[in-house]
């Protein structure tokens, strides 16, 4: 922002000096117009309004003297706050704060002003300076605006216990909670998912009296559907005297995020009957939520929602559709939303390519890259991901190490994304050296870029290459993840070097990373394939020590092992367990066992699993 034109003069107050708890005078009949002069200025959020808000303080400060009926006290400060809130202007904000500390303890520790202080900086997003206003604030003067100002900043910067806390504090403070903290504190329970901590908030709100405001009702609306209680949130939404748009957001995106698209899509119907007019953001949620779930229909209803609503098709809505087409295969009207767009972004340019090399459409997604280009854009780590992914699924190598060219040209190698795009790129052309140079030019490596190169050994027979990566990454101090294990270990087991994987294994063991479900399956599928029955019900007993809960698929491979073994003993101990974690549920352990017993000769237990069975399949 500009220097203010008419900055606050530092002049000496006319106001002797006072004790910073008294309070500040009553305005004389001169200050009272200028304070209806800054209130007014005060409702017009631009700069022209807070220069003119300067420039009538300013204006005063030079007629005030004892003498004078302009008096320039605290509220006046306070009220030129109030205008730099408005305009959202940080800079200009401090400028009065500092003018109210040049003027003495009668201006800057003014109960009123301080208030104004936390609340100015709470608003500005300006967390360090609004707890330091908030701090300096005497006990007895933090009234509800000042915790609801401060409570509200830590919520939406994410610091949600720190919200709770504050909470729980002003409820101590003998404070009491009105319309405007609760629906901050709801969503700070939501994002913490404490779910019984927001129903208490609920019952508080019955109690104060104010859960029937409309902005705690939509806030509760919102915090159930989060907590995945859609049924309450429904409840409380449809208990509300009167919705707003965000009530009814609200209530759509509790839908949304608990997998309800068809209820969501009703709700849009419900909201075009109430002649409520759907926002972007609604329709921008039904379709995101649409394209992950591939829900054409509810997708489709939004575009048309959009449309017969007026909305204007920008880049953030227009994204949003190009996703949704894309991603359930619908390029062509993808393409018919892209075409109508004015205006593009990136991330546009960027969805419409993607959407075209995924449904194999590589010479328009090609000419896309070309028109982007002559745009004056210029590809980033996503395009070139897109392209080089194109490349390893063509075998297009000429394209392909010019998108490598492009990358080093304009400092884009170093991205993981494309840096693994690369490394699976040479390798699906043979070019292992290739790949391991782009691996070793990476400074910084995460665990998918080692899991990528450990894997492009492991996929193509070179064993001991993948080990080797695999032990230089521990030296490195990076923890392999189950990932990069199972890899390793697939690798040995489909070799036949089944002694070695379990070497491998018992390693993978004294480290801090647990065995996962492929872990196990590749290991008992591949020795019980391999006639190994002995190892898979010693491996049986090693996964009791360190599971907790194994999946019903790992002890269907088990028992089947058991069976081959002919381990009665074996086979009744593993068919109690099954019995004590009750998955007895799961069909296909049932059947593992029905196999098992009939092999034993065990009449009486098969019979009853047979039972069993039969009542599952009803």
């Amino acid at each position: 922002m500009a220097p203010l034109p008419l900055p606050i003069p530092a002049i000496t107050s006319p106001h002797p000096s006072k004790p910073h708890d008294a309070p500040a005078p009553g305005p004389r009949p001169a200050a009272s117009s200028l304070h209806a002069a800054l209130g007014s200025l005060s409702q017009h959020a631009h700069y022209g309004a807070l220069r003119d808000a300067f420039a009538l303080v300013a204006h005063a400060e030079r007629q005030s003297s004892p003498a004078a009926a302009v008096s320039v006290g605290p509220e006046v400060y306070a009220s030129l706050l109030q205008c730099c809130v408005a305009a959202g202007s940080l800079r200009a904000g401090r400028q009065v704060h500092a003018a109210l500390v040049k003027r003495g303890p009668y201006y800057c520790r003014n109960a009123y002003v301080g208030t104004k202080l936390a609340v100015f900086y709470a608003r500005c997003g300006a967390l360090a300076d609004a707890e330091r206003a908030f701090s300096a604030l005497p006990g007895r003067d933090r009234n509800a605006y000042a915790w609801a100002a401060v409570i509200g900043l830590w919520s939406r910067a994410g610091l949600h216990a720190r919200a709770l806390d504050g909470f729980a504090a002003m409820l101590e403070a003998g404070v009491p909670a009105d319309n405007f903290v609760l629906p901050t504190v709801l969503k700070a329970c939501a994002g913490l998912g404490l779910f019984r901590a927001g129903r208490a908030v609920h019952g508080y709100a019955w109690k104060a009296g104010i859960a029937e405001c409309v902005y705690v009702m939509s806030s509760l609306v919102d915090f159930y559907g989060k907590c995945g209680q859609v049924e309450d949130a429904r409840g409380v939404f449809d208990a509300m005297p009167e919705r707003t748009v965000v009530s009814w957001n609200s209530m759509l995106m509790a839908y949304i995020h608990n997998g309800g698209i068809d209820e969501a899509v009703e709700l849009f119907y419900e909201m075009r009957v109430e002649g409520v007019l759907p926002t972007r953001v609604s329709v921008v949620s039904l379709l995101s939520a649409s394209a992950e779930l591939d829900v054409v229909d509810g997708g489709r209803q939004g575009h048309a929602v959009a449309v017969s609503s007026g909305l204007e098709i920008d880049v953030i809505l227009g994204s949003s559709m190009i996703n949704f087409y894309c991603k359930v295969g619908l390029v062509e009207a993808a393409e018919g939303v892209f075409e109508q767009m004015e205006e593009r972004d990136i991330v546009t340019w960027n969805l419409m390519i993607a959407g075209y090399f995924q449904n194999g459409q590589i010479d328009k997604a090609f000419d896309t890259c070309r028109r982007m280009l002559e745009t004056n854009l210029k590809f980033d780590c996503v395009t070139l991901a897109s392209i080089i992914m194109a490349c390893v699924k063509s075998c297009s190598m000429m394209v392909g190490t010019a998108a490598h060219g492009y990358a080093i040209r304009n400092d884009l190698h170093s991205d993981r994304t494309v840096a693994c795009g690369l490394i699976d790129l040479y390798a699906s052309t043979g070019r292992i050296e290739h790949a391991r140079k782009v691996f070793n030019a990476m400074s910084q490596r995460d665990p998918v870029l080692w899991k990528v190169m450990i894997s492009t050994y492991a996929d193509r027979g070179m064993n001991s290459e993948a080990l080797k990566l695999l032990d230089q990454m521990q030296l490195e101090g990076m923890s392999p993840t189950a990932a990069c294990w199972d890899s390793v270990i697939s690798a040995f087991i489909r070799n036949g070097q089944f002694e070695d994987a379990l070497d491998i294994f018992n390693q993978m063991l004294l480290t801090k990373t647990r065995p996962n479900l492929r872990t196990w399956s590749l290991l008992i599928s591949g020795l019980a394939q391999n006639g190994m029955h002995q190892q898979v019900t010693n491996l049986y007993f090693k996964m009791q020590e360190v599971e907790s809960a194994p999946s019903p698929t790992i002890y269907s491979a088990v028992i089947l092992a058991v069976k081959l073994v002919a381990s009665v003993h074996c086979g009744k101990a593993i068919h109690a367990c099954v019995v004590k974690k009750g998955l007895l549920l799961s069909k296909s352990v049932i059947q593992s066992l029905l196999n098992m017993y009939s092999s034993f000769d065990d009449g009486g237990t098969t019979d009853s699993l047979l039972r069993l069975l039969a009542e599952c399949s009803k």
